[in-house]
């Protein structure tokens, strides 16, 4: 366990000498029981064996980042852990192989990390602490060795998976996915969100039943902030539209039984606010257009689809990662910027 920035300064003249690309990273939050997660345990492992780094304990995190930002890293299923390294330290590592996006393109379909241990190694990997809270202190011994498991038969699995892809000549697909992958978690990033309060659900509300929703999930926002609990601890979605379709229906709302008697009347509170809300002042209303297509749309999306079906079982890999349906809809619309939505692997192995 590091946890001084002595011991993070040894451990990074250590990472610097390994091989390029032969270095396995994984992380531990807090998402299950905090507002704002947070990295709460980074899992390192190269040739020589693993350790794991406590960013809690040390309050100088530099020297860690700084080396990921030079370093090529294997992962397992790292869209979670892009998002806390941008949210952590606004990039990410110079290059990260993804495990589970090299098992995909192999046609496993079942490619969480335990179940590609079991295959690989004939070991099947205690799941005890995959919902503990990482950021309590100390850490037992089992939430250590689930933790260290993460990442200790990383790089032996690597290479068999890249053999295996290879052999296959699928090993140019596996490069471009990875890049795509890093591309897309920047571009998320740093788009945003500007409207959060627009959950699934809220277009079929009204612009009565959209300020309801507001002000609802602003209250819930701030229940949760000041809790430091996640916000589905306060209540869920579902309860937050019911809300706003009674208040859109000028119905009277409840708070649930759950509230404290605070919570109670902070809830009460937020709806007599949202009753003096100027109607001008309802957000508006997203529009979406009805497309309409041409008459022989259905026929190409149905021969799209049965081009995927067949490919995916000549290539032995799931028809959603060869094609999404979405994307089968956009080329049937217009086949030029549809097949512009590919990437480069997909379009040779449809044959497109």
């Amino acid at each position: 366990m590091i946890r001084e920035k002595d011991t993070l300064l040894d451990w990074r003249k250590r990472a610097y000498e390994q091989p390029k690309a032969r270095v396995v990273l994984d992380l531990e939050a807090d998402s299950l029981h905090r507002y704002q997660e947070k990295i709460c345990l980074i899992q390192y492992a190269d040739e020589h064996g693993a350790c794991v780094i406590d960013p809690l304990a040390i309050e100088d995190m530099a020297p860690f980042y700084q080396w990921l930002k030079e370093t090529e890293v294997w992962m397992h299923g790292a869209d979670y852990d892009m998002c806390l390294f941008l949210r952590a330290c606004n990039a990410l590592p110079a290059m990260i192989w993804d495990t589970q996006t090299a098992a995909r393109l192999l046609g496993f379909r079942q490619f969480g990390l335990a179940a590609l241990v079991e295959h690989f190694y004939g070991v099947e990997l205690s799941k005890t602490s995959q919902k503990a809270d990482w950021a309590r202190r100390p850490l037992s011994e089992a939430m250590i060795t689930y933790a260290l498991n993460d990442v200790k038969y990383m790089l032996g699995m690597a290479d068999m998976l890249t053999s295996q892809l290879r052999d296959l000549g699928r090993y140019e697909w596996f490069v471009e996915s990875c890049h795509h992958s890093m591309k897309k978690a920047m571009e998320r990033h740093h788009a945003g969100n500007a409207e959060p309060w627009r959950i699934q659900g809220s277009g079929k509300l009204n612009r009565r039943g959209l300020a309801a929703l507001r002000e609802l999930w602003m209250w819930r926002d701030n229940e949760a902030k000041v809790w430091d609990k996640p916000s589905f601890m306060v209540c869920s979605n579902a309860d937050l539209l019911k809300w706003s379709q009674a208040l859109q229906d000028q119905l009277g709302v409840s708070p649930s039984p759950r509230f404290h008697q605070h919570r109670r009347e902070r809830f009460l509170e937020v709806v007599r606010r949202f009753y003096l809300i100027d109607e001008d002042e309802y957000p508006i209303k997203q529009k979406h257009v009805k497309k309409v297509y041409a008459d022989d749309f259905d026929d190409k999306v149905s021969a799209l689809c049965e081009l995927r079906d067949r490919k995916s079982e000549e290539l032995n890999i799931e028809g959603s990662f060869l094609i999404t349906r979405a994307i089968m809809e956009a080329i049937a619309e217009d086949e030029e910027t549809g097949k512009a939505q590919l990437l480069n692997w997909q379009r040779e192995a449809l044959g497109l």
